[in-house]
């Protein structure tokens, strides 16, 4: 390197270890810095920089306690580790389930006269909420309001996201107003996870509710609230106030999304508006704004409605118009054909989803026999059982030991 006149300094000796780090070849980093010496005569040393790399890079591939050892190794040098490279750590061993030893080191800091940020106790309180520690939570807000550091938006979210992933809405919702009264945060962000979380738990009026208070407060909903309360109205079955909402976005949003419109063609599949439906998937391939997902949702809906000709129709123009089918797919078909009798095409079709390249899955193996047994003799429903066995399905249990059990005793009989 010297000989070819190129200078090194650690600039570049960090770059090039943080680079291997980022994509987890962390034995040539180590190397890197262990050679870095000897290699440049001296003229470049690692510093805290290089070891903060070292020590995510460690984190990042689960082995926090190699990554401690790094932080030694670092300090035996006469280099001072910082809140980063406590925060990593902290945060290596949480992820981990290692939370005693994230306990451990926020002591270590204070001691070394280093007082645990936000970001710090954000990564801690996150995952102990993971691990359902609510007392563990409430030990470190404790700590944070002794040691006066403010909480920001991101604790607040960690907070009221934990409170609802363990069933504790209603202590989510009085968190959010205690916050909103404090006027500690004020965004759509800490809205929007209450709203999916009481969607989530089939109680649109609150979700309501909490939409009706961003407009009090001043805040816009962002497309991610708005499409959280349509998908919430659509899986209730309120198709009409899903449309409204979907109205309302358009004031402030011009474009809907996929997920979005696909929420909607599911909630108008559901309620057997298929007419409406298939208007909807017009415009949206309009806008080329679609996937399998639209074509599906909207084929199952025919099935739904009875209507065979529709679906047949849609089915064979995603075959040869370009769009991608798949397993779910050729299940909802096999599903239908099933289901008004027609077996043999039940059959014929499954023949031509294994010669594309798609094998059944269980879902198709529960659809056949299901239907199968009561209108076929003993031999076909085992003979079908083994050529899907042989196909690769894994047997449902129960549908094994209800149906396919009692004709295997019979062919024996």
């Amino acid at each position: 390197m010297l000989k070819s006149g190129i200078l090194p300094n650690v600039v570049g000796l960090n770059m090039i270890v943080d680079g291997a780090c980022r994509v987890d070849d962390i034995n040539l980093a180590e190397k890197i810095v262990k050679n870095i010496e000897p290699m440049t005569e001296g003229l470049v040393s690692p510093n805290a920089v290089t070891y903060n790399s070292l020590i995510n890079g460690y984190c990042k591939i689960g082995k926090p306690e190699i990554a401690e050892a790094m932080l030694c190794k670092m300090t035996g040098m006469g280099l001072e580790p910082n809140i980063r490279t406590y925060a990593t750590l902290i945060d290596g061993y949480s992820r981990n389930g290692f939370l005693e030893e994230a306990f451990r080191l926020c002591d270590n800091m204070v001691e070394k006269g280093l007082i645990p940020n936000s970001v710090v106790y954000n990564s801690v309180i996150h995952w102990l909420y993971m691990e359902e520690d609510i007392s563990g939570v409430s030990f470190l807000l404790s700590n944070m309001m002794e040691n006066h550091i403010s909480t920001d938006k991101f604790t607040h979210s960690i907070i009221t996201k934990g409170l609802c992933r363990n069933g504790n809405i209603n202590e989510a919702l009085k968190f959010h107003k205690w916050v909103m009264e404090k006027s500690l945060v004020n965004d759509a962000f800490s809205h929007n996870i209450l709203i999916n979380y009481l969607c989530r738990s089939k109680s649109i009026s609150g979700a309501k509710q909490v939409l009706c208070n961003m407009f009090v407060r001043g805040l816009i909903p962002d497309i991610v609230t708005y499409g959280t309360m349509i998908d919430g109205y659509c899986k209730a079955g309120k198709m009409e106030s899903a449309l409204k909402v979907y109205t309302d976005m358009f004031k402030v949003e011009k474009n809907a999304n996929l997920v979005i419109l696909n929420s909607i063609l599911d909630g108008l599949c559901k309620e057997e508006s298929v007419k409406v439906a298939s208007s909807l998937v017009d415009e949206m391939i309009r806008s080329k704004n679609y996937d399998v997902i639209t074509f599906n949702t909207l084929l199952n809906g025919y099935c739904r409605v009875g209507n065979f000709k529709e679906a047949f129709l849609l089915f064979t123009k995603m075959r040869k118009g370009g769009v991608f089918v798949n397993k779910v797919t050729y299940n909802i078909m096999i599903n239908f054909l099933c289901k008004v009798g027609l077996f043999k095409h039940a059959r014929n079709l499954l023949s031509v989803m294994v010669s594309e390249g798609m094998n059944p899955d269980i879902v198709t193996y529960t659809t056949l026999l299901t239907k199968l047994s009561d209108k076929s003799s003993s031999e076909e429903v085992v003979e079908l059982h083994d050529d899907l066995v042989l196909k690769g399905v894994i047997p449902h249990s129960l549908t094994y030991a209800t149906i396919v059990s009692p004709h295997i005793r019979d062919t024996h009989a």
